[in-house]
């Protein structure tokens, strides 16, 4: 199976079928997009499901093989989004909504109290009572410029004086592998004879 072009499903997933057929897109390309079209609206309806429920939902309802629901499932959350993933802002937008129509109905039903205590909820959800985090200037960074030396000072270490000439010595003196000839005797091994016999 070829690999498959994220970018050209970016473009065609919010076609229509008729667009798609006029862009003469391939049979396979508009199965597929079927499918991940209905897995995200089966996703949006039931944001609880896990993985492995919504490759179950891919197989048993377009009859694809498991490890095709798995691509299917990849490309849902790529082109899509992921929902089990839900960001602080969208949190923070959330509380924000919910917040917003207590304090309505608190100010309907006279209870400003209530309104008071959910405006300071709502100030501590957008912290709007503190200073904005200054932006790191990444850009701003300039990374140190390291350049190679053979020299130890720059550790805190004294240098030995002719250090490169002493070590042609010991390479010369030690780098000799040549085998030398060595006088030996040989040692005839003496044999006793048992003091028994």
């Amino acid at each position: 199976m070829l690999p498959v072009n994220l970018d050209e499903y970016s473009r065609y997933v919010t076609l229509d079928d008729a667009e798609l057929r006029q862009l003469r897109v391939a049979e396979g390309v508009l199965l597929r997009l079927h499918r991940i079209r209905g897995m995200y609206a089966y996703w949006l309806q039931f944001p609880s499901k896990v993985d492995n429920d919504l490759v179950q939902y891919d197989m048993a309802m377009f009859k694809v093989s498991r490890s095709l629901a798995y691509e299917d499932l990849h490309l849902v959350k790529v082109l899509l989004g992921n929902l089990q993933q839900t960001t602080k802002e969208f949190m923070r937008w959330k509380i924000n909504k919910s917040l917003e129509q207590d304090i309505a109905a608190a100010r309907r039903a006279g209870d400003f109290r209530s309104v008071a205590a959910l405006s300071k909820v709502l100030v501590a959800n957008n912290r709007t009572d503190k200073d904005d985090e200054p932006d790191l200037e990444f850009d701003k960074i300039v990374p140190q410029n390291f350049e190679p030396t053979d020299d130890p000072t720059v550790l805190g270490i004294e240098r030995i004086p002719d250090l490169r000439g002493k070590i042609r010595a010991l390479y010369k003196r030690y780098s000799n592998t040549m085998i030398q000839d060595a006088d030996f005797e040989e040692i005839k091994e003496e044999i006793k004879p048992d003091e028994d016999e």
